[in-house]
């Protein structure tokens, strides 16, 4: 087996595995509600009560948990935090899954372009751990891995042309078919859309992880860069 095919093999089990985590939390999700709940107290003849209070269906929904005594709302704050923690849970596999599969199709599929950017390198890290090093020097590209973690590792040895590589940075970039996408180019003083361009600008980095890039001459670290801390 070669070393493309040993890498696409991790992607595809990391995909399996990644499917069938989020298939559990959107079970879990099911059983406690989706909807972030509020926990007010009301006063009712004189005595105090707690309900719980959410949206469904843009109806305000009460339920009621008990009288105000110490521990009676214990239950329901830990199924706060659990849903709290699922749902945020659920948002970083999904974009992991996603970034899975767009590497899945970038490392399967043999399209080629004409070289649209010069000459250039620059680093990948997940927070201030180097996982990657890429060098491209006309048209031909290099790829240096320093892990091979599927949740960090983006590239694969098997990159080889600007189109992939240009393809891998366009997945670290806010959609080309959004609505606003001139007034974000606008905004980082961009007049078309070069996902190595964007990513000069925003370092690619994204909420839902802690990868980003650092090109030549930078003298940046993760706290500089991330917005998730």
């Amino acid at each position: 087996m070669s070393k493309c095919e040993t890498f696409l093999e991790q992607l595809y089990d990391y995909e399996t595995s990644l499917e069938e985590e989020i298939k559990d939390i959107e079970q879990q999700l099911d059983a406690i509600g989706r909807e972030q709940r509020a926990l007010v107290v009301k006063t009712i003849q004189g005595k105090k009560y707690y309900y719980e209070q959410w949206r469904e269906n843009n109806r305000l929904i009460s339920r009621s948990v008990g009288r105000v005594l110490p521990g009676v709302s214990a239950d329901v704050e830990i199924e706060r935090e659990q849903r709290k923690e699922l749902l945020q849970k659920l948002e970083e596999d999904t974009f992991l899954l996603n970034q899975i599969k767009k590497n899945i199709a970038i490392f399967t599929q043999k399209e080629e372009i004409t070289p649209i950017i010069p000459d250039y390198a620059f680093e990948v890290y997940w927070k201030d751990e180097l996982v990657t090093r890429v060098q491209v020097l006309r048209s031909k590209v290099k790829i240096s891995r320093y892990t091979l973690h599927p949740a960090k590792q983006i590239f694969s040895e098997q990159v080889n042309t600007q189109y992939q590589v240009n393809k891998i940075l366009e997945m670290r970039c806010f959609e080309k078919g959004r609505s606003d996408v001139k007034e974000k180019l606008s905004a980082l003083g961009i007049d078309e859309y070069n996902p190595y361009e964007i990513v000069k600008k925003t370092h690619g980095v994204s909420y839902n992880d802690y990868l980003w890039f650092r090109f030549p001459k930078e003298k940046l670290t993760a706290k500089d860069v991330l917005v998730r801390k």
